[in-house]
């Protein structure tokens, strides 16, 4: 599939370059109308192959963003990890989806490359990250206070 293999080797761009990720981190994914290929937990950018994507049904995920989670932070992380395993297209390879699964689905673009780097980290720990952000990237640009990673910041966006 042409779509996979752009993945991999878009992957292995990001994963491989120090400006973009440190110590492997971020993630990516791709997608079509009904399925979402996405870096599975602990699978390293720089050397993934086709078996390091968690494959997700995304009218199931598209089931997250109305489901009433439970308040407690642990018991909602533990329940959100159950539905998205009950997500998967192939629970048998037991891979374990980002935990930005929800908002990679989100966005409408069909690839998405999560990645953590230093400069774009010192800029977002400064005071006037939001100030700075706006000015550098113009008034269009979207800038989130921190957050929890995950199912959190799916819902704040």
């Amino acid at each position: 599939m042409e779509m996979l293999t752009d993945l991999i080797e878009i992957s292995r761009f990001y994963g491989n370059n120090k400006d973009f990720v440190i110590a492997g981190g971020g993630n990516t994914s791709c997608k079509d109308e009904r399925t979402l290929w996405v870096k599975a937990s602990g699978i390293s950018l720089a050397t993934i192959d086709e078996n390091g994507f968690a494959v997700l049904d995304r009218e199931k995920l598209k089931q997250l963003s109305t489901k009433q989670y439970s308040s407690d932070v642990n018991k909602r992380e533990a329940e959100i990890k159950t539905d998205l395993f009950r997500a998967s297209v192939f629970p048998e390879k037991n891979l374990r989806p980002s935990v930005e699964t929800s908002l990679h689905n989100l966005i409408q673009y069909r690839y998405v490359v999560h990645t953590h780097p230093t400069l774009v980290n010192a800029l977002l720990c400064s005071a006037q990250a939001g100030k700075k952000t706006e000015e550098l990237f113009g008034a269009d640009s979207i800038y989130i206070e921190y957050t929890d990673p995950g199912y959190v910041l799916f819902k704040k966006v």
